[in-house]
C-alpha cells in the first residue's frame, strides 16, 4: 500500500520521524507542508499520515492552515487509512485531539494517533539536552518508530485520549496559542556575527523573514518553530530576553530544507 506522509518540522525532529517511518513502511514518500501550501492538487494515496511537533500543547498554525486550505480541498476518497503522529518531549496536550477535529471537519477520519518523544528545543522554557540525553532519546525513538510502523502496516486502530475540555481548548485556547506564536519573532535580534548568508530567509517555513541590507528582519507571521535560531551557522540570531542555554542544529535528522531561493 502506498503511503504519503505530510510533515511539518521546525528543527528536524518531526522530519526525522517521518523519514524513518517512510523507510520502515516502504513505498512511502514524505511531503513537507511548507512546500505545498500553494499547490492546488496533491496526490492522495491509500494511506496518508500527518506528522508534526507539539507547540505549547497544540499543533502548529501551519498544520491548521495545511489541513483547512490544502488538504480539505483535495479528493480524499482514495484514502483508506489515515494516521497522526506528534513529536513532543513532556506532553502532547491537545495536539492530537485538535488535529483529529480538524481532519474530521475536512472530511477525513483518523484511524491511528500517537506520539514520539524527542528532545525539547524550546529554549524560552527548556535547556537543550546534553549529547548523552539526545542520543538516548533518539535510540528510544527509533524503537518507537519501528513499533508504529508495524501498527500502521497492520492497520491497527488507535485513538488519542481526549483531555478534559477538548472542544473548548480547540475553539478558544488554540487560536490564542497560535497568535502568541506569531509574536515569537518580535523577541529576536541579530548580532554582528551575522554574515548575511540568508539561510534563515531561505529556510523559514512561513516566509516570515526578509533580507534588508544583507541582514534578516522578522515579520509578524512567525510559527514559533525556532528553526532560524537553531540553524543559524554563526548563532547570530538571539533572543532579546534571557533564555535557557543551547542550540540544536540537529544533524542527526539530516534536516537542511530550504523553501525559497
Amino acid at each position: 500500500m502506498k503511503t504519503t506522509i505530510f510533515c511539518f518540522s521546525g528543527t528536524g525532529n518531526s522530519y526525522y520521524v517521518a523519514q524513518k517511518l517512510a523507510q520502515e513502511l516502504g513505498d512511502a514518500k514524505v511531503v513537507l507542508m511548507a512546500s505545498v501550501m500553494d499547490i492546488p492538487h496533491l496526490e492522495m494515496t491509500e494511506r496518508v499520515g500527518i506528522i508534526f511537533p507539539t507547540y505549547k500543547g497544540f499543533p502548529p498554525l501551519i498544520v491548521k492552515q495545511f489541513i483547512e486550505n490544502v488538504f480539505a480541498m483535495q479528493d480524499l476518497l482514495p484514502i483508506k487509512y489515515c494516521f497522526l503522529i506528534t513529536t513532543r518531549y513532556i506532553f502532547n496536550g491537545y495536539s492530537l485531539t485538535a488535529t483529529e477535529l480538524m481532519l474530521q471537519k475536512a472530511g477525513c477520519l483518523s484511524s491511528y494517533s500517537t506520539q514520539v518523544v524527542m528532545p525539547d528545543v524550546y529554549v524560552p522554557l527548556f535547556t537543550i539536552p546534553d549529547e548523552q540525553k539526545i542520543k538516548a532519546l533518539y535510540a528510544k525513538a527509533d524503537g518507537r518508530i519501528a513499533s508504529i510502523a508495524r501498527d500502521i502496516t497492520d492497520e491497527k486502530f488507535k485513538f488519542s485520549l481526549k483531555p478534559l475540555f477538548s472542544k473548548f481548548a480547540f475553539h478558544r485556547i488554540m487560536p490564542i496559542i497560535h497568535l502568541s506564536s506569531k509574536d515569537t519573532a518580535r523577541q529576536f535580534t541579530v548580532s554582528q556575527a551575522c554574515t548575511g548568508c540568508g539561510l534563515c530567509y531561505r529556510m523559514c517555513p512561513s516566509t516570515n523573514i526578509v533580507m534588508e541590507e544583507g541582514k534578516p528582519t522578522f515579520g509578524d507571521n512567525c510559527l514559533g518553530c525556532l528553526g532560524c535560531y537553531h540553524r543559524c551557522p554563526t548563532s547570530a540570531i538571539k533572543f532579546t530576553k534571557k533564555v535557557h542555554a543551547g542550540r540544536y542544529p540537529n544533524k542527526r535528522s539530516g534536516y537542511d530544507m530550504e523553501f525559497r531561493n
